[in-house]
């Protein structure tokens, strides 16, 4: 497979790689992170992504200016802030890649000033493209430096008008000197601020800030293998964790009796009780507050939990969500994971609290490139005399003052929503 400017962009390091070679390097790969982290743990064969081109539902684009001064967009070249033009890039889909380049077109032709890193001064800081392949509907997000934005209005009319697709288009205001592209302001200039994909069967609604998997087609074989691992029964309840959107609680709501969604991000758990009202699903609720204090509260008043789930982003989860997790004793802890290397390490505080897990399943949600998404199913162990890793089961952590009035507490913590 050819690429252009693989070599500058360096985001496809397996681009030169067949399919049977990635899944034995990335297998390795994690056999490797398991052994040195001394985990004598089975690591089951890649599950590998059957579409592993144009797959990408969520693009970000930076943009430059050549040396005869003309706008061009991309992606930043490895560990820099230098944009390299990824104009038709063969992980996004095709419609997406038209998009960028309209939109380049657009900000080269009405001189919509570039954001200078360097200065602070300028406009338009980047452009991200969120796609539902199920629905082919797309979201636009300008993020600029300021909230006055000059040529929006024709730049929108522009847009929709050649793209019918595009169902919204917002701005986000970024005034922060910081690597982190999406920030809290937005304002809707078109549309409703959401698109609507179909994930599992069910319509999912996600807003511009709202972490939604990058590969949908290979997270529905990612939420299956989960489901599968789980092997939930009728009566069982289950704590779905850093849930973002819904997504794994919403399509195990039928195989339970009743599941809690935790997320600390405020707009998503808003996605995440509109999917649960538009699917129809009524056995599930969801709690704005941070995983490791909801897990601590949920400790505090002795919850029972048969499955609790974890995805957490790459920096994995904390030590306090482990021990109070473990204390619950559900039967099964199902840990999914974007980075093997933290998984191991919190495999390993699982371990000494009687959580253990006999298999890693790797799912490629990244083809061509070498991150790889790993699942294991934690079960509860006898544990040998000497080890106590509870001082006292009946010792309550300490916790912040201004839990008393969480989501959480006795009068609203079984309110039906």
């Amino acid at each position: 497979m050819k690429c252009k400017v693989e070599k500058l962009c360096g985001g496809c390091s397996n681009l030169k790689c067949s399919k049977a070679l990635q899944a034995k390097q990335k297998q390795e790969y994690v056999e490797n992170i398991m052994e040195r982290a001394g985990l004598q743990v089975k690591v089951a064969p890649v599950l590998m992504a059957k579409n592993d081109l144009y797959y990408r539902n969520k693009v970000i684009v930076g943009f430059a200016k050549n040396k005869e001064k003309k706008v061009y967009s991309g992606l930043y070249a490895a560990h820099s802030h230098r944009v390299i033009n990824t104009s038709g890039c063969l992980m996004q889909p095709k419609l997406v890649n038209e998009i960028i380049d309209e939109i380049t077109h657009l900000v080269d032709s009405m001189k919509i000033e570039l954001y200078n890193e360097k200065t602070g001064t300028g406009l338009l800081r980047h452009v991200m493209i969120r796609y539902a392949h199920s629905t082919n509907q797309v979201m636009v997000v300008f993020v600029t430096s300021k909230v006055q934005f000059p040529s929006r209005r024709n730049l929108v009319n522009a847009l929709v008008e050649k793209f019918p697709q595009i169902v919204t288009i917002v701005q986000n205001i970024n005034t922060r000197n910081t690597s982190v592209v999406i920030q809290n302001e937005s304002i809707v200039l078109y549309g409703k601020g959401m698109i609507t994909d179909i994930l599992c069967g069910l319509k999912i609604s996600f807003t511009a800030n709202s972490f939604y998997q990058i590969h949908s087609e290979q997270c529905e074989e990612l939420y299956e293998l989960g489901k599968k691992l789980l092997n939930l029964r009728a009566q069982d309840k289950v704590l779905d964790t850093y849930c973002g959107v819904g997504t794994i609680g919403l399509t195990l709501a039928s195989s339970c009796r009743e599941v809690t969604g935790v997320e600390l991000n405020e707009e998503a758990i808003q996605n995440a009780r509109l999917n649960a009202k538009q699917n129809g699903i009524k056995n599930i609720r969801f709690v704005a507050m941070d995983s490791t204090m909801f897990m601590r509260e949920a400790r505090k008043f002795h919850q029972k939990y048969e499955a609790i789930i974890l995805d957490p982003p790459r920096a994995g989860t904390t030590k306090a969500f482990i021990e109070s997790a473990c204390f619950l004793q559900p039967n099964r802890i199902l840990y999914i994971s974007c980075d093997p290397k933290t998984q191991a390490r919190d495999l390993i505080v699982f371990k000494r609290f009687g959580y253990y897990t006999d298999e890693i399943h790797p799912v490629d949600m990244f083809p061509y490139t070498e991150h790889i998404e790993t699942v294991a199913l934690l079960t509860k162990r006898k544990m040998r005399s000497n080890q106590t890793p509870f001082k006292n089961k009946h010792t309550v952590p300490k916790t912040r003052s201004n839990f008393k009035s969480s989501k959480f507490s006795k009068k609203t913590k079984f309110k039906k929503r």
